[in-house]
């Protein structure tokens, strides 16, 4: 890869108190450089000619920018000194170094700020990329997500010194981590356009920042261009509120006719919350049949399996409000208020500017104009971030959860049956013959809210619970577009990077009955794809996992197998007294860490298992079926 005439060199360090070692690969020749410091070599002025010599190189890693690059910045920095000393002092520095940025976990950076902001050669970073803080996971995390060939943890202990002899199986662990991190890089190739389209468009160097990052900068700049202010007095400026009288939030256009939800509203204006208590008021109500919960977390209704289908008579539809949060911002100037007009000016600005660019198919403008305008109200709950305002960011919250209900309140009128309401719209079961009053009653909404709705129709809705469905689109009948089968939560087939791995052939099999009444035994045993059968569970760094009675790495991948044996997750809490947990009660397993091209029939796969989990969503749905004939 090349980004911006820079050849992408893909790299990764190891540190032992008595050896150092990098390996970096060229993404665009496949060439592969090898620098170490033992006592078999000392590579030291390659690696630091490596790194410094040419300005066509652009350096990438994954949590680089937290740890890998502070290293090569620390040896870049003392190469005279770390040169000249014996080996072992080498490795003993950059160990001590390693162990301080370890154990810190960016909390004092102060003691190697000077070598985490030098700036000896570019770099980018595929963690932060991708990932906030809070959501971040590890390479293995990441190689597992990926079908990764070989995922694989270092069996030995980074803190003891290492023996000559496990040299070349460290480096063969350090390169299949650098070779992971290339796959990953392809597969980002469209966040890596979107970044550049951005460092042009705007000058804002965002390859290492996520979504959010990019958007409170991008606003900060613009910010600060069209006040004067500085970056540094723009951080300083907050408006906080420990409690906040919901009353005060709450819009005056806000009213129903439904009795219960009048009662709702009322109990609502009454309440004082703790704005730093994200699980705060929260109130459950009974309306139609239907239960919801709303409150500081959001609102939501809470369902049981169900199927809908719709027919010449029944429509299943589903209205949301078009860009929800930035609507409000915007409509009602919704913004933090200690940054005044100009804020509001500059953020409508790239609201109507977003139109414009999705509109004439300008796709990495209107992307990188999304992430901006998504990026406000979650800074506006954060305490450090200088749109800190909690009061304006429960009015876009608390409103957006009233104005939901607003259109309930009229459908309900109207007679339809509230299917499911959550942060992303209604939706609702409704007969063909009203659908010009249900759009009369969702202009009704749009003219007293000042925001627009859109709509759209589904063939066949099935939902297992607010967060867990899937939903046959308008059109899938006549074109079988595998796009028009909306899924999530339990029900998405398709991995996701960093974000934890189901074995995918369980929702494709109850899919797959809904939609062809095929078996779910007889979907489940033609399938050939092993990855399908693939299963992962996050253990925590306090966990050892014993496979059986063998202790193997703590993050694998397995499937249920008919001659595997169990997986455990193991707490030592003292020699007498373990604590084992079982990661799949129902089935032993086979760990399958590297991929081979073993035949399934060889694979001797506990088919049962799957069956059985497959057949359970299926019966919880059949049990509660209802069926819109």
């Amino acid at each position: 890869m090349v980004i911006e005439n820079k050849q992408v060199i893909v790299y990764d360090i190891e540190v032992f108190p008595n050896v150092f070692h990098c390996c970096c690969k060229n993404s665009e020749t496949g060439e592969m450089k090898l620098f170490e410091i033992s006592e078999r070599k000392n590579q030291i002025e390659d690696l630091v000619s490596y790194f410094t010599e040419s300005k066509t190189k652009m350096f990438c890693g994954y949590n680089n920018k937290h740890y890998d690059d502070v290293i090569i910045n620390y040896i870049i920095d003392y190469r005279i000194g770390l040169k000249s000393t014996t080996f072992d002092n080498a490795c003993r520095s950059i160990y001590y170094l390693s162990q301080t940025i370890v154990e810190d976990e960016g909390e004092n950076v102060e003691r190697y700020k000077r070598w985490k902001y030098s700036n000896f050669f570019e770099s980018i970073d595929l963690l932060t990329m991708q990932f906030s803080s809070k959501l971040r996971v590890g390479l293995k995390e990441m190689q597992i997500t990926m079908h990764y060939p070989n995922v694989q943890e270092y069996s030995g202990d980074f803190n003891k010194s290492l023996l000559a002899k496990d040299i070349d199986d460290m480096i063969g662990y350090n390169i299949n981590d650098v070779e992971s991190t290339l796959e990953l890089l392809n597969r980002l190739k469209k966040d890596i356009e979107l970044r550049k389209f951005i460092k042009e468009e705007y000058g804002i160097n965002a390859y290492s920042m996520d979504s959010v990052k990019f958007g409170e900068t991008l606003l900060a700049k613009k910010y600060c261009e069209a006040t004067g202010i500085s970056k540094k007095a723009l951080e300083s400026m907050k408006s906080p509120m420990d409690y906040i009288n919901l009353k005060d939030v709450i819009l005056p256009v806000i009213k129903y006719k439904n009795p219960k939800l009048q009662e709702v509203l009322e109990d609502m204006k009454g309440q004082t919350v703790f704005s730093k208590e994200r699980k705060g008021y929260e109130k459950q109500f009974v309306l139609s049949n239907t239960r919801y919960s709303i409150g500081v977390g959001g609102i939501h209704s809470i369902n049981k399996p169900r199927v809908y289908v719709s027919d010449e008579r029944k429509i299943i539809g589903h209205a949301d409000v078009a860009s929800m949060y930035p609507s409000f911002i915007v409509q009602y100037k919704w913004i933090p208020r200690h940054l005044g007009e100009e804020f509001w000016q500059v953020y409508a600005r790239i609201y109507y500017e977003r139109i414009e660019a999705k509109h004439s198919g300008q796709k990495f403008k209107s992307d990188a104009l999304k992430l901006t305008l998504n990026s406000v109200t979650g800074k506006m709950q954060q305490e450090v971030s200088w749109m800190y305002d909690p009061f304006t960011v429960f009015k876009i919250r608390i409103n957006g959860q009233l104005v939901l209900l607003m259109l309930v309140d009229r459908l309900l009128e109207l007679g339809c049956e509230i299917v499911q309401v959550n942060t992303d719209g209604v939706m609702y079961v409704a007969d063909r013959s009203i659908s010009d009053r249900i759009g009369e009653a969702i202009k009704d909404v749009e003219q007293i809210t000042r925001l627009n709705f859109e709509q759209d129709y589904y063939e066949a809705f099935y939902q297992y619970a607010v967060n867990d469905y899937f939903g046959v689109v308008e059109g899938y009948s006549q074109s079988h577009d595998p796009k028009l089968i909306e899924k999530k939560g339990m029900f998405i087939t398709e991995n996701r990077l960093g974000k934890g791995m189901a074995p995918a052939v369980i929702p494709k099999a109850v899919i797959n009955y809904f939609l062809t009444k095929e078996k779910v035994s007889d979907y489940i045993r033609r399938q050939t794809d092993i990855k399908d059968f693939l299963m992962t569970q996050r253990v925590d760094k306090k966990f050892d996992v014993e496979w059986g009675e063998e202790r193997v790495q703590r993050i694998s991948r397995y499937y249920a197998s008919t001659n595997g044996k169990y997986l455990f997750k193991v707490k030592r809490e003292s020699p007498n007294k373990i604590q084992y947990t079982n990661m799949l009660t129902k089935s032993g397993v086979t760990l399958l860490n590297k991929l081979d091209n073993v035949s399934i029939e060889q694979r001797k796969i506990n088919y049962d298992y799957y069956i059985t989990e497959a057949n359970k969503i299926i019966e919880n749905f059949t049990c509660i079926q209802l069926e819109l004939f």
